[in-house]
């Protein structure tokens, strides 16, 4: 009976070393493609495309809710058309295009992914207004 219950114990480790090596080779297939997914290896060609189209996608979707005839009016809507900045270590974006200024916040890197902003303010700056010489200072009272 002794010798029953060794042989079990052997079948029994066998097996469970065996489960384990089927899960553990699973779980590391399932840990690469999910650093795969995040972390993508992207060309830097790759990038500028993705980052000129989201961009372009972008301002037109802010613009489309603001004309009547949207279609029209940004026909000729390209990212030479846009100058944009980007504040060091964040997704957040400025962009001018004509006399609107955006303000864009991604969820995730916009070279890296497809994707519209999560948030984003746009401003018409009116006609004359001159931003450059800090003209729209309060007069001081004397």
């Amino acid at each position: 009976m002794n010798l029953f219950f060794k042989w079990i114990t052997i079948i029994s480790l066998g097996a469970t070393t065996l489960y384990s090596q089927q899960n553990s080779g699973l779980a590391e297939e399932f840990s690469r493609l999910e650093d795969h997914i995040r972390n993508p290896k992207i060309s830097d060609e790759q990038k500028k495309k993705n980052f000129e189209a989201n961009m372009v996608n972008s301002v037109r979707s802010t613009l489309s809710k603001r004309f009547s005839n949207p279609k029209k009016e940004l026909k000729d809507l390209k990212f030479q058309d846009l100058q944009t900045e980007r504040p060091e270590g964040t997704n957040t974006f400025y962009v001018k295009y004509k006399n609107y200024y955006f303000q864009y916040q991604f969820p995730v890197d916009p070279e890296t992914y497809v994707t519209l902003p999560s948030e984003e303010i746009v401003l018409e700056k009116p006609e004359g207004l001159d931003l450059s010489s800090g003209a729209h200072k309060e007069e001081k009272k004397n």
